[in-house]
């Protein structure tokens, strides 16, 4: 009798029938554990990591459906820089806006040029709105506005259907920021002019 209770005893503590062992669960197969010496950043939960945001923290994008009749019957035509500034002209009744500047001139082929950037300083409490017209033979223009951390602040582009834009939206600065345009030609070869436009 006593080697029999002796006997069950050793099972209890090895691992046998009845005992607290946790046994590895069949999703566990083939996965190893991290060496020792291999120090992880992962975030406890990565099935659900934090949010990760793009956008500049020093812009607020403010829609204005309103200015989109000031430019409903804009015709671009000649000159691009003159096209432009005539098109901010034609809206700064409505936008309340003046020039910032003389027109950012420029002319590139979407094959062989590389990407040309424009700079201006974001005065804090102001808001800004870019205008942009593509000469003859360009399809697709397109400025991507970045502030001094690479943060994105706004991107606008043309088309084949409209060879210009103007957004229904200011980008209003909370605070002081330097703000860089990246322009390229995305399809076609030719002229462009962008101006900048603030209250």
């Amino acid at each position: 009798m006593r080697r029999a209770i002796f006997f069950g005893a050793v099972l209890l503590a090895c691992g046998g029938p009845g005992s607290k062992t946790p046994t590895p669960l069949a999703s566990d197969a083939g996965v190893d554990a991290a060496p020792p010496h291999v120090v992880t950043t992962l975030p406890t939960d990565v099935r659900n990591p934090p949010p990760f945001h793009l956008e500049s923290k020093h812009v607020t994008l403010r829609e204005h459906a309103d200015w989109a009749s000031c430019h409903a019957a804009f015709e671009p035509a000649g000159d691009p820089a003159k096209a432009v500034a005539t098109l901010g002209a034609a809206c700064a009744s409505a936008t309340k806006m003046h020039a910032e500047g003389a027109p950012m001139n420029g002319s590139q082929n979407a094959t062989s040029s590389p990407p040309v950037s424009y700079a201006f300083h974001a005065r804090a409490k102001h808001c800004y709105r870019l205008y942009g017209v593509a000469g003859n033979g360009v399809k697709s223009l397109v400025a991507s506005l970045s502030d001094e951390a690479g943060a994105a602040v706004a991107e606008y582009h043309t088309d084949d259907v409209s060879p210009f834009f103007a957004p229904d939206e200011a980008m209003c600065f909370a605070d002081d920021a330097d703000v860089k345009i990246t322009v390229s030609v995305g399809i076609g070869d030719g002229p462009y002019a962008l101006q900048l436009w603030s209250d």
